[in-house]
């Protein structure tokens, strides 16, 4: 710890202090939470917090007017958040989306071009030209304002949650080359053990009714679309003849993708859907944790699954992809949308579950440097570096 940090003022900004809904909002809860016990005086900008942050809270108001566009309105809150932690004399700012100015920008979802071209090419089931991806609206904006910040020098340093997120800045702002860092986003490791699948995940299995002898693949992302589930349902059709269940968690809705799966042939027995559950169940309870996603800046549920050592099938558009570099902790194809291949890659995975293969503690050694404290310390001397430039 510095001996500075007692009195350094951190301003963390974003629009809705929301830690439930994970991602970046819970990442910045995490290191609120850090600093503030290492006695760093952490302030929270925001419009709303439907939680209590750490340190001191700051209501930021900035209104909206009749007929205003929704990227006007991010425009300008931006604009107010930026403006409310300059008034109270932050030494460092930290933003993770949607401000025009900032001293270390921390975009946890990468891109936001890259993340329009994910979405675009999982409507679509293929990989479109980069040039079929044309922002309007409030994407235009929110264009512009990463602009300002990772090509203008809007932010002093930009931290990049995986080698997948610098290659896409790099590409597409070449010129921000010296102010980028990676700083590949981490778990906590004694949370995601393997000792939580004889607890969280047995007991998990038993409320949702699945035999403890029974492979279970899980599926864990609020856009499932995104994320590759028709893909996923459709390369499982096939291997129906084997013993195992889906557990799909994270969509709001059930019926439409209980009937997406009898459409595509799936005996909808074969798949549970829940809107939530506990993250720590989620992964101890699987045998195999299936991402077949389109476009992941990280994929935190995937970090989550090696850590509880559980394997994990996804895609090299996956940032967590980057941890998997051994054959004991999972497959990485290279192509979204190629269900083949999908399939390809889940089969074997069936029969090591089958005949006791998995060696949990081998799986865990990919996410080894990334613990918890490890991650939020390299924040924690980033934020240092910039308080004393």
């Amino acid at each position: 710890m510095s001996e500075h940090s007692d009195t350094l003022k951190v301003g963390i900004l974003i629009d809705r202090w929301e830690p439930e809904r994970g991602g970046a909002e819970r990442a910045l809860d995490d290191l609120a939470r850090w600093l503030t016990e290492r006695r760093f005086d952490v302030h929270v900008f925001a419009r709303e917090a439907i939680a209590a942050p750490p340190g001191t809270f700051h209501a930021v108001k900035s209104g909206r007017w009749r007929l205003e566009t929704r990227g006007t309105a991010e425009r300008r809150l931006g604009e107010a958040l930026v403006l409310a932690a300059e008034s109270e004399r932050c030494d460092v700012t930290i933003g993770v989306r949607h401000v025009p100015r900032v001293d270390l920008y921390w975009p946890h979802g990468g891109s936001h071009w890259a993340a329009l071209h994910g979405v675009r090419c999982a409507r679509s089931r293929s990989l479109l030209d980069p040039s079929e991806v044309r922002p309007t609206g409030r994407h235009r904006v929110f264009l512009d304002l990463e602009q300002q910040l990772v090509a203008g020098g809007g932010a002093r340093r930009v931290a990049c949650v995986s080698q997948l997120v610098q290659t896409e800045f790099t590409e597409r702002y070449p010129g921000a080359a010296d102010r980028l860092r990676l700083m590949p986003n981490g778990v906590d490791t004694e949370r995601f053990h393997p000792r939580e699948r004889a607890r969280a995940g047995a007991r998990l299995r038993a409320e949702l009714e699945i035999d403890e002898r029974t492979p279970l693949l899980t599926f864990g992302a609020r856009n499932a679309v995104l994320k590759g589930l028709p893909g996923l349902i459709d390369a499982l059709v096939p291997l129906q003849t084997r013993p195992w269940r889906l557990l799909v968690a994270g969509p709001r809705e059930r019926g439409p993708w209980m009937n997406h799966a009898r459409d595509a042939g799936l005996d909808p027995s074969r798949m549970t859907i829940v809107s939530d559950v506990d993250p720590v169940a989620l992964a101890s309870a699987a045998d195999l944790c299936v991402l077949p996603t389109w476009r992941d800046s990280c994929g935190l549920v995937v970090l989550e699954a090696l850590s509880s050592g559980t394997p994990v099938v996804t895609t090299r558009l996956c940032g967590a992809a980057e941890a998997i570099t051994s054959e004991c902790s999972g497959s990485v194809i290279d192509q979204p949308g190629d269900v083949a291949a999908l399939r390809a890659a889940i089969d074997p995975w069936l029969d090591r579950v089958d005949g006791g293969g998995i060696e949990r503690e081998r799986v865990r050694e990919a996410v080894r440097g990334r613990e918890r404290d490890t991650w939020l310390g390299s924040i924690e001397q980033l934020v240092l570096e910039l308080a004393a430039r």
